[in-house]
């Protein structure tokens, strides 16, 4: 499996690649009214408009500072709909493979999210997998 590392609130998360369409850098965004906490807000992205989430409040974590970039998603479940979600910034590309995946429960690291499918180590780095299909 080949994932992008994403760093928010100084851990490191990963997606699978393949379902990245881009890193947006210094992503501008419109807050909404009444939204739930997980979203941070809208943007304008190929001249559609897509959702963006905070990766910190989906952890239940506050709204990092730090977040300024964007990874946008091809459209995942029903082909009409689009996210994006803020992070800090975009790691490096790494393999995984999939008998060095831990499901979540089993590593002893605690994290509770339910976005977390998994953890890998990799390179002396730990990898929590966000499982894209639960957002």
């Amino acid at each position: 499996m080949n994932v992008l590392e994403l760093v928010s609130d100084g851990e490191l998360y990963a997606v699978d690649v393949t379902l990245v369409e881009k890193v947006v850098r210094n992503i501008a965004f419109t807050r909404v009214p009444a939204a739930p906490d997980a979203v941070a807000g809208i943007a304008n992205f190929k001249g559609g408009v897509i959702t963006i989430l905070s990766l910190s409040s989906l952890l239940g974590r506050s709204v990092s500072e730090h977040a300024a970039h964007a990874v946008v998603f091809k459209s995942i479940t029903n082909g009409c709909d689009q996210i994006g979600l803020l992070i800090d910034y975009p790691g490096e590309l790494v393999s995984i493979d999939d008998d060095a995946i831990t499901a979540p429960g089993l590593s002893g690291y605690g994290d509770k999210a339910e976005i977390i499918s998994g953890y890998a180590e990799v390179e002396d780095k730990l990898l929590r997998i966000i499982d894209m299909s639960l957002l």
